[in-house]
């Protein structure tokens, strides 16, 4: 009991400090005023995606094969000296490889800290409370946008964007702190004789399991329709004024917040399988609403209002179903194929906004998550608990 509360209080701050970043509203402002060029301020936001989806396999089988806790202060230490390349750069060179790292400090979280959590409950026996105590520990995300983006407004005004750069170095050394304070859970299964063999076996548990199989896709899916977060802000700007942007995304992090703090009771009283799908169900249904025709109230609605409780109902299901030695390679095959799909949606949706106007881009990447559905519902009646 003692470590279970220790590691969830622990992941939740760790949480909280590295997304408590200033330069989060600014950041496309301040590479663009280190380079000169939006246009390369854009090539490195690409970069930094497609640098974190590089390194997404390599980190799950290093987690799996060395250890929780010791991935997860390497991605902190890594991160921190993103930070300092950011906050020190004198020009394009500098940012470029401190997105590179940042990707490979995101990596080296993606499928490890879930993994940690939920090895952590399996280890005490306890792997049924994984929907509650994830959702408390995701919630600090939420809560951490929520404070950083208007802090980093007054920040920038007040002073400059450098400075603002140089404040969110603070968080991530935090981070650091924090990460030397998990305990590591068993390891539990014995580890293939290689890093291939590893690699291999993983994709063998999701191929050879339907469930698993799905759920990998919906997953993917799902984070590929977080491109439109990109796009929304047009969108936005076209009903309401300029000023009221980030009381916009202050709202939607409050919303998200309370999702991600009610999914474990939801979950637990509804199942993970019926959450994901009445989730993903209801935000199409909304987002449909909110575009057909525009109105001043749209935007309240535009989003993923039940981004909280799907995403925790998602990853239950995920994390019953990956085996127990492959929990982080197989998290990190799933994020892999989510960030291809970012990458194909995201650039359908820009050329489409670009061609027949924002409301068209939007609607494109609703239609890609409306192949989430049919996945879900197959869950639904096929998944174990829920």
């Amino acid at each position: 009991m003692l470590t279970i509360s220790r590691n969830v209080r622990l992941l939740g701050w760790f949480n909280f400090a590295g997304d408590f970043r200033l330069y989060g509203p600014i950041m496309v402002l301040y590479f663009a005023q280190v380079t000169g060029s939006y246009a390369a301020a854009a090539s490195l936001l690409a970069v930094k995606k497609l640098s974190s989806a590089a390194f997404e396999v390599p980190t799950g089988v290093l987690s799996d094969r060395l250890g929780r806790r010791g991935t997860m202060i390497a991605g902190a230490v890594v991160m921190v000296a993103a930070h300092v390349g950011y906050a020190g750069a004198p020009g394009y060179s500098l940012l470029l490889a401190a997105v590179v790292l940042e990707g490979l400090a995101t990596a080296l979280w993606s499928g490890n800290n879930e993994a940690l959590l939920y090895d952590t409950l399996l280890e005490a026996g306890r792997p049924d409370e994984f929907a509650r105590h994830s959702g408390r520990v995701n919630s600090m995300f939420q809560i951490a946008l929520a404070l950083a983006a208007p802090i980093g407004g007054v920040v920038a005004g007040a002073w400059s964007l450098r400075t603002v750069v140089v404040l969110s170095i603070l968080p991530q050394v935090l981070c650091v702190v924090i990460a030397f304070g998990i305990r590591e859970p068993l390891v539990h299964g014995p580890l293939e004789s290689t890093a291939l063999a590893h690699l291999g076996s993983a994709l063998r548990g999701i191929r050879g399991n339907p469930v698993l199989r799905r759920m990998t896709l919906v997953s993917a899916l799902r984070y590929s329709s977080e491109s439109a977060a990109q796009l929304s802000p047009v969108f936005v700007a076209g009903l309401w004024p300029l000023w009221a942007l980030g009381l916009w995304r202050t709202f939607g992090h409050g919303v998200s917040f309370a999702g991600f703090r009610l999914s474990g009771w939801v979950i637990g009283k509804a199942g993970a399988a019926r959450t994901l799908l009445f989730g993903e169900l209801f935000d199409n249904v909304a987002n449909f609403v909110a575009l057909i025709r525009p109105t001043v109230f749209s935007p309240v609605i535009l989003g993923s209002p039940a981004y909280g409780l799907s995403t925790i109902a998602q990853q239950t299901l995920l994390q019953r179903e990956f085996t127990d030695r492959e929990r982080a390679t197989m998290g990190s095959l799933a994020s892999l194929l989510g960030s291809l799909l970012y990458a194909l949606v995201a650039l359908g949706a820009g050329l489409v906004a670009d061609r027949w106007g924002i409301v068209a881009g939007l609607f494109l990447i609703q239609a890609v998550l409306l192949i989430a559905l049919p996945l879900a519902w197959w869950v639904h009646t096929h998944a174990r608990r829920g």
